[in-house]
């Protein structure tokens, strides 16, 4: 623990020297990545119009994969940011390298915009024309610098350079690696304040790594579905950096805060030594009672013998699980690993988008993370959902939601380094997707082999996770 803090004082001072050294340097000396370029041309004096009516509060900066939002992926756009009121302005033109964007930006009416939020991703044009890493990325600082000082209290998502051509192992993509690791260096973990560098490049990859035409048609430019990637990936960044609260996200007590709450509160009043936090709803809490009561000595072996708590609540939601976590006595606990599954209810009772279902549990998430910055966290996906007793909707439709907000539910979290999100789902369903009523009783509850079936999946990542805590200790 000592060293890494002796290491991670060394970045910082050696950071603070490079940006005190770059202050020195003078224009003559920056590379013509980081010199202003003329751009103007009929799509900046449209830009220039547009930014003149003030009206944004998410900018978007870059070249022809930003431009070309308006194009292949306008569906996507309107879909995501016009229908939702959200007031973006694309300020990308196709063939922009970073001096032009510089340019841009010091010759368009920024002072009349007042940007919550601005998507930055630019440089593969720098590379493709024979401007090297380092290079390109001086350019991309000084992008950086000039946003970040004309919009002080906006943040700042700085995207690492898409991945181009067909297959892996081409001289450019080595360049674009080459790049995004000297941007990994120098904004990585949240280095620069209100600028988060994000890497989104491998959802548009194959498993062997190579670029489909179906994403990108000629490797460099999304197509609409790969627009659908872009806007699903940052979806969680975008809803933050526009301060958006869902209802999900807002703590509520609800009908269901009934005795096993109150059960729970006397329980936590008693002691607080617990090393692991289940946490959510009936699928949570059945583990401790309800039919087939031998799911007991299961939660035992793999939860209760390593010192855990279950605070499954039945029928909760997201808000309501997090106003639980607002106003249990937990004082002096101190947990080692929090686990959550929650959202079905959300999702199928209330039928709550499943965006904001995933943000919800994503603010719960940081706001634990905040009141125990050494914890570890499990995100679970939601468990298959097929009740057939609901006249609206038929089983296979609720499973459906369920399936959507699964798909994306990892994107709410692969930006948190101290939470793994999993999906365990395939240990509930047949080949044909129903559910297999021999591990859950009713459709939605898993029986003692379901709950079963997830402490052994679950047991190794949570050994492992107790063990790195301990050793970090």
């Amino acid at each position: 623990m000592i060293q890494k803090d002796e290491t991670m004082m060394k970045t910082e001072f050696w950071l603070g020297l490079m940006m005190i050294a770059a202050s020195w340097v003078s224009a003559a000396d920056l590379p013509a990545t980081a010199v202003p370029e003329n751009r103007d041309c009929d799509l900046f004096r449209h830009q220039v119009a547009e930014m003149e009516k003030g009206e944004t509060d998410l900018l978007w900066v870059g070249d022809s994969i930003t431009d070309f939002w308006d194009n292949a992926g306008i569906d996507v756009w309107n879909r995501y940011y016009v229908e939702k009121g959200r007031r973006p302005l694309n300020f990308g033109i196709s063939g922009d390298r970073t001096s032009q964007v510089i340019w841009r930006i010091d010759n368009a009416p920024t002072d009349k915009i007042a940007p919550k939020m601005i998507i930055l991703m630019i440089g593969t044009n720098n590379l493709a024309h024979g401007d090297s890493p380092e290079d390109t990325v001086v350019g991309i600082q000084t992008i950086v610098s000039r946003l970040t000082g004309l919009y002080p209290d906006a943040r700042l998502l700085l995207l690492e350079i898409f991945p181009r051509d067909a297959r892996p192992g081409t001289p450019l993509r080595a360049l674009i690696e080459d790049a995004n690791a000297r941007l990994r260096a120098i904004y990585g973990a949240d280095r620069v304040p209100n600028v988060q560098l994000y890497s989104i490049g491998d959802l548009f990859l194959d498993e062997e790594g190579n670029l489909p035409e179906s994403i990108m048609p000629d490797y460099l430019h999304p197509s609409a579905a790969g627009y659908e990637i872009w806007a699903e990936a940052v979806e969680p960044m975008v809803m933050e950096g526009l301060g958006e609260t869902p209802e999900p996200a807002v703590p509520k007590t609800n009908a269901m805060h009934d005795e096993r709450y109150t059960k729970q509160v006397e329980q936590l009043k008693e002691r607080q030594d617990y090393q692991i936090l289940m946490c959510g709803d009936s699928i949570v809490g059945v583990w401790m009672s309800g039919p087939g009561t031998d799911r007991f000595p299961v939660w035992e072996k793999y939860y209760g013998s390593k010192g855990g708590m279950n605070l499954g609540v039945g029928g909760d939601i997201v808000s309501g699980l997090a106003w639980r976590m607002e106003n249990y006595p937990l004082g002096e606990a101190d947990p080692k690993l929090i686990i959550t599954e929650i959202g079905a209810n959300d999702l199928t009772c209330y039928e709550t988008p499943k965006e904001e279902v995933a943000f919800g549990l994503r603010v719960l998430i940081k706001k634990l993370h905040a009141r125990w910055p050494k914890a570890r966290f499990i995100a679970v996906a939601c468990l298959p959902f097929q009740w057939e007793h609901n006249p609206n909707h038929d089983a296979m439709t609720f499973q459906s939601w369920i399936d959507g907000y699964n798909r994306i539910f990892p994107l709410y979290f692969r930006d948190l380094p101290y939470v793994t999100a999993v999906n365990i789902s395939d240990l509930y369903v047949f080949p044909d997707g129903k559910y297999n009523p021999d591990v859950l009783y009713d459709s939605v509850h898993p029986n003692a082999v379901g709950c079963a079936l997830w402490g052994e999946r679950l047991n190794p990542l949570v050994e492992t996770l107790l063990e790195e805590y301990d050793q970090e200790e």
